[in-house]
């Protein structure tokens, strides 16, 4: 019989987003130390509404606001690609990858993306084989269709699921409010959050 986590977490990314990154990083390590099982799972999301809350206070030309939206949306199939040869590793790679595009500057490449996936330890050749597949593409869709059954509309938002309690979802939105609880979490592990629990069925296996 299997064992089921305790607390299941969904976080929804921009993978061009550094507030992303860093709520990616936070909960990563939020998991690693913790008693409890936690199941971590980073959804990409891509959307017009997420473009142009992205640029609102920019002027920004149409061509380089397509050109965000394709590279975003491309790393996020690279990203699906890397998650079905694990969870864990497609994390380090979508964290060395953001630390690359953001923090250093470097452009997206095949030479890159080839040299972070490989750090990883996966399978290259079946990465490179999965990441044009339509099976990618329908999970990226199915991403975006579980976002708006959970009410997701902005990037760098995370629903937590208490497994003792099904019917009751935690959205916390902005990177702020998920450090603020997850913080709350490591000192009082008991302390019953102010936040009124989002009631939803859970739609991601």
């Amino acid at each position: 019989m299997g064992v089921y986590p305790l607390i299941e977490i969904y976080l929804f990314v921009n993978p061009l987003g550094k507030n992303c990154a860093e709520a990616e990083k936070l909960l990563i390590d939020f998991t690693s130390t913790r008693s409890e099982k936690i199941d971590l799972t980073i959804i990409p999301l891509i959307n017009q509404r997420m473009i142009t809350a992205t640029f609102e206070q920019q002027t920004i030309d149409l061509e380089s606001r397509n050109h965000y939206f394709r590279l975003a949306y491309t790393i996020a199939l690279d990203f699906k690609a890397a998650q079905i040869q694990g969870k864990k590793g497609a994390r380090q790679f979508l964290l060395a990858l953001q630390h690359q595009l953001l923090n250093e500057g470097s452009p997206y490449s095949e030479s890159l993306i080839k040299q972070l996936f490989l750090q990883t330890g996966g399978d290259y050749a079946m990465f490179k084989e999965d990441r044009h597949s339509a099976l990618i593409k329908d999970l990226f869709l199915k991403d975006q269709c579980t976002a708006r059954d959970f009410h997701v509309y902005k990037q760098t938002s995370a629903v937590i699921y208490n497994c003792y309690r099904e019917e009751d979802g935690l959205l916390l939105e902005g990177l702020d409010l998920i450090q603020e609880v997850i913080e709350l979490q490591r000192c009082a592990p008991r302390t019953p959050s102010l936040l009124q629990p989002l009631k939803m069925n859970k739609a991601y296996n």
